[in-house]
């Protein structure tokens, strides 16, 4: 008997079901959300199933809120993730991700939806669902956020950590450099997206289009950028330095040479490079040109030359006698110091073919000259 009990209640169940279903085709946008729920309680499996046609049957940007909101609140999260792409209308696809966003506090269900979907999800579905991260203030999912950007991936691009990394710094601005330098140096260390970090270091304390960089922020973004670099590899260090060079710390930028050069710093902390310049002119019809070469000590406090080397360097006496010029010296110098004097030649010798090359017309001579020393 209670076999026979338990089997009749099985077959009501499921005809329950079966009629919640078959009511489906004759829904509208005024009780879609109703009969969702109704199948929800019925059979939480079959309402997941068949999310998309109730969604088919939402056709107004309220009742599609509506309806996520009954999905949320169901953990019916699977099909809602990636059916934001589906909806034609880019109007009612923000009106649901930022009314999403704006329950969280009330609704904390919405903080575990979101959060999953950075599992869960592709990151071109993932992105659907910036606009709920932007209207989110739930501090959970703010602390989430820090704990995500600082657990970095183990490649150096992942699409899906740049979504999130974006809407990191557009929410926390200024406030997300301490976390992004810790994720820096474990991408660095790791494997990670280091180069993705180090723009958003840079992007998250950058004014607004037209303003400046005040002289507090510059020092904030200065420091992180050295901490990162003094903590990794030298090929990362000199990325670290390019970075601060590009956003005007240059000064900053040089203070790390010693950790891009370790094995290039000569006595007393300096560091020597290879310069020329190039006198040329057409002499009576030949067309001639010099390279005046010397050796420069800088003490480590400039990232770039070739601003302090134009007055010296145009300073070497011409060796063009009754010549028309060409106009001023073109100067040059070795991009990264050297390791001693003794690479002074090869680079002059790359510099004599790179000339000779790009001008095969002219007869070209050398000249060494005494060696400069920039303060």
């Amino acid at each position: 008997m209670l076999l026979i009990a338990t089997l009749l209640s099985s077959s009501a169940w499921a005809g329950g079901c079966d009629a919640t279903l078959n009511r489906i085709g004759s829904l509208t946008s005024d009780t879609v959300v109703a009969g969702f729920n109704e199948l929800v309680k019925c059979d939480k499996k079959l309402a997941e199933a068949n999310f998309n046609r109730y969604l088919e049957k939402a056709t107004n940007p309220d009742v599609l809120v509506n309806l996520s909101m009954a999905a949320i609140d169901a953990e019916v999260w699977n099909p809602l993730w990636t059916t934001i792409g589906k909806i034609q209308s880019y109007e009612a696809r923000d009106m649901i991700t930022q009314r999403v966003g704006e329950a969280c506090i009330e609704k904390p269900k919405i903080v575990n939806f979101l959060e999953g979907a950075y599992f869960g999800l592709r990151a071109i579905d993932f992105q659907q669902w910036d606009d709920a991260f932007n209207h989110c203030k739930d501090p959970a999912l703010a602390t989430w956020m820090e704990q995500q950007i600082q657990n970095t991936p183990k490649s150096t691009f992942d699409e899906k950590y740049d979504v999130l990394l974006a809407l990191f710094v557009h929410e926390r601005k200024a406030e997300a450099l301490p976390f992004l330098t810790t994720a820096a140096i474990k991408a660095g260390k790791e494997g990670g997206p280091f180069n993705s970090l180090l723009a958003k270091m840079g992007e998250c304390v950058a004014p607004e289009l037209g303003g400046t960089m005040s002289p507090e922020t510059q020092a904030k973004l200065e420091e992180a950028l050295v901490t990162v670099a003094k903590q990794l590899p030298a090929d990362m260090a000199r990325s670290v330095a390019e970075q601060l060079a590009n956003s005007g710390s240059e000064k900053a930028a040089a203070a790390l040479l010693p950790a891009i050069y370790p094995d290039r710093v000569q006595g007393g902390g300096n560091f020597l490079y290879a310069a020329a310049s190039i006198e040329a002119g057409d002499c009576g019809g030949k067309k001639s040109a010099v390279i005046h070469y010397t050796t420069v000590t800088e003490p480590g406090k400039r990232w770039t030359l070739q601003a302090d080397l134009e007055e010296p360097m145009r300073k070497f006496k011409a060796k063009l006698k009754g010549c028309t010029t060409d106009g001023p010296w073109s100067i040059v110098y070795s991009p990264e110091p050297l390791k001693s004097s003794s690479e002074v030649d090869a680079w002059l010798q790359k510099i004599q073919q790179d000339w000779a090359d790009a001008h095969k017309d002219y007869k070209l001579a050398v000249k060494k000259e005494k060696g400069i020393t920039l303060p």
